[in-house]
């Protein structure tokens, strides 16, 4: 793929490494991938359903992340660069105004002698493998700020693409040094009388002709120029130098152009080309597991599913799916979101049948169906054996010829937790899981497994938060149910409030028939009968009737009243003091009635579930869903929901205690459901792990 292509996919590798987030969800991901399949067909080419699918993913990405599209718009790389390197090494190699003192060449500590010490340093370091300390991914990232996560991905793949366009600057502005060292050289030549000697403390005349002439001997072999006698340029202390250094201009010229220009022009040639052939063909390695994980034409020389024998003469069932003899075409028993695929192959009907009778001669020409080659085809296609059998069977004699890893699953009703039990399969996911654990254990490392496993986690996942939805909804419509009394008082008859409490426990069976019915539909089970727990308290939330607490307070008040009155008169009232106190009674006694309605929040009198039903109406709710989904038996799934309880008591009593008290509370059941969902989500989980 080309460079720009390899930026949109490492773009969205960063976004769909780790947690999904709300800029880019497993939704927007599976979607991606779904529309770049889509778009390119089932044969397509990793490196173009990759750079499609980043294509597509990005029109959708984009818009969410202006980070994203801002880091993505940077020009990592501009070709300008190259000729300002140019630009400025010539410039810099002009700057150089004198080559030591002024109109002088001083032979041997000229400028041209660091230029080609320092580039002949520079290709022994090319040619040797010494540590970059980390200078190839700081190049690579160099000018890639932004956001972190495609800057990082960018810097550790475009290395090898970043160093290629920096040596290409580098080496272009070394050219250009020398080059512009060069033209100096020349230039004020034209203008200025250069003057050529030397000095030295410890050399003599001898020693100097044979230094320079071993370093000028290639430029004076290119240029024809022999090397000057350097006897007659030596200077004295505070004397001048009288030569002409014409000739030296020469070869200190060739010699730059020999050790410096030309291979640094080739280097450059050559970074300028690796660069182009790698921003065209962009080297992103495929085979990485994110990559692996997209889908399965990322893998072209790994097959889709992983097989499995099915060594069985006995119905089960896995994964949800009935299994019975197989015919020979294979069962698919899962699919992964990435189109990975768990099959389930049936036992070739002749692999254990006596081989057909053959010629000597069919041995050593290789003719004959012999057992071998039938074992041999089934090992190709093989990945690995689910033999059902009983705990002291013996195996089949070619199960140790196939040389495949053996999965047992017995069939026993009684066996310990940690081996397979067949009958156990059908009771739900918690097995399924444990059969997963034990193919990912069998295949360690096949990435196929690995997706499916993860795809399957997260659709239990999901179906498990449904149903915690679904067992919330149904406590909480519960525990905010009312049944009215037909009464309006304490002083109501008990066969009106035994009905009120008869209509909640009706109506307590039809909430428990209908959530049973849900959940297994939910599961994909038939419904059963749901019982409801027995002798649960009611509570009665009566209202005071303020007309008879007016009535009864009119009597007792009156009748008092009149009594004193009639004492204190004499018997001369004539029943006018009973009267006034009765009067004054009622009113006092509606006022007290109607202030306690107020305070208690009760408006009318119904009947409702207290905290001592609700508290085994949850437990029952709870253990019929760990033997109905997860094939627990009752006495098991009531030991661990009762230890998975105990630390959440306190939280269920208190949202219990926090209920409405008054009789219309609409919107009460839906508030509580989403109080509870977490709660029973941390039961059922404490109930699965226990061990």
């Amino acid at each position: 793929m080309t460079e720009n292509e390899a930026r949109q996919v490492l773009l969205l590798q960063a976004h769909e490494t780790g947690e999904a987030t709300a800029l880019w969800t497993a939704d927007d991901r599976a979607w991606a991938t779904r529309q770049a399949v889509a778009t390119l067909g089932e044969q397509a080419a990793p490196e173009r359903f990759v750079a499609t699918r980043a294509v597509l993913a990005l029109q959708r990405l984009l818009p969410r992340d202006r980070r994203a599209e801002r880091w993505l718009a940077r020009r990592a790389w501009h070709p300008a660069w190259a000729v300002l390197a140019l630009v400025f090494g010539f410039i810099a190699g002009l700057a150089v105004d004198q080559l030591g003192p002024p109109q002088r060449v001083n032979l041997l500590a000229p400028a041209v002698w660091a230029v080609v010490g320092w580039n002949l340093a520079v290709y022994a370091a090319l040619l040797l493998p010494l540590p970059t300390l980390g200078l190839r991914r700081w190049l690579a990232g160099w000018g890639q700020h932004g956001d972190a996560g495609p800057a990082l991905l960018w810097a550790r793949q475009a290395a090898p693409l970043s160093t290629a366009r920096a040596a290409l600057v580098l080496h272009a502005a070394a050219a250009a040094l020398a080059l512009g060292l060069i033209a100096g050289l020349y230039l004020r030549g034209l203008v200025l009388d250069y003057r050529a000697g030397w000095q030295s403390t410890f050399l003599d005349s001898a020693a100097v002709q044979a230094l320079l002439g071993g370093l000028l001997a290639p430029a004076s072999a290119l240029t024809g120029i022999a090397v000057p006698d350097v006897a007659p340029l030596r200077v004295g202390p505070g004397a001048a130098a009288t030569a002409s250094a014409a000739l030296w201009i020469h070869l200190f010229a060739a010699t730059l152009a020999l050790f410096v220009v030309l291979p640094r022009l080739l280097l450059a040639l050559r970074a300028a080309g690796s660069a182009q052939r790698l921003a065209q063909r962009f080297p992103l390695p495929l085979d990485t597991p994110y990559f692996e994980a997209l889908h399965p034409l990322m893998r072209p020389g790994l097959p889709r599913a992983v097989r499995l024998l099915w060594v069985s003469a006995t119905p089960a069932t896995l994964f949800g799916q009935p299994v019975a003899l197989l015919d020979d075409a294979p069962l698919t028993l899962l699919r992964s979101d990435e189109g990975d695929e768990l099959q389930l192959d049936p036992v070739p009907v002749d692999l254990e049948a006596p081989p057909a009778a053959t010629g000597w001669w069919q041995r050593w020409t290789g003719g004959g169906d012999t057992a071998e080659q039938r074992l041999a085809q089934l090992r190709r296609s093989t990945d690995a054996v689910l033999l059902v059998t009983a705990p002291d069977a013996a195996r089949p004699v070619w199960l140790a010829a196939l040389a495949k890893p053996v999965i047992v699953l017995f069939d026993s009703p009684a066996l310990p937790a940690a081996q397979l039990s067949l009958q156990r399969l059908a009771d739900g996911w918690l097995p399924d899981g444990r059969l997963l654990q034990a193919l990912a254990a069998t295949l360690d490392g096949d990435p196929r497994l690995q997706r499916l496993a993860a795809s399957w986690t997260r659709r239990q996942q999901a179906r498990f938060d449904t149903v915690m939805a679904e067992l919330a909804a149904s406590l909480g419509r519960i525990a905010s149910a009312r049944a009215p009394v037909a009464d309006d008082g304490f002083l109501a008859r008990r066969a009106e409030a035994d009905a009120a409490r008869a209509a909640l426990a009706a109506a307590l069976d039809a909430e428990l028939q209908a959530s049973s019915e849900r959940l297994a539909a939910l599961l994909g089970q038939a419904a059963g009968a749901a019982p409801p727990p027995t002798a649960l308290p009611a509570a009665l939330h009566a209202r005071v009737g303020e007309g008879r607490a007016a009535l009864v307070g009119g009597v007792v008040t009156g009748a008092l009243a009149g009594l004193k009155a009639d004492l204190l008169s004499g018997g001369m009232t004539m029943g006018a003091g009973m009267v006034a106190g009765g009067l004054l009674g009622a009113l006092g006694a509606a006022g007290v009635a109607r202030g306690l309605n107020v305070v208690r929040g009760t408006d009318r009198s119904y009947a409702a579930w207290n905290e001592e039903a609700l508290a085994p109406i949850t437990e029952a709710v709870l253990l019929r869903y760990l033997v109905q989904a997860h094939g627990l038996a009752e006495a098991d799934a009531r030991e661990r929901l009762t230890a998975a309880l105990a630390p959440q008591q306190r939280a269920l009593v208190a949202l219990w205690q926090a209920r409405s008290t008054k009789f219309d509370n609409a919107g009460a059941a839906d508030a509580l459901a989403a109080a509870l969902q977490p709660l029973l989500a941390q039961v059922v989980k404490a109930a699965l792990a226990a061990r």
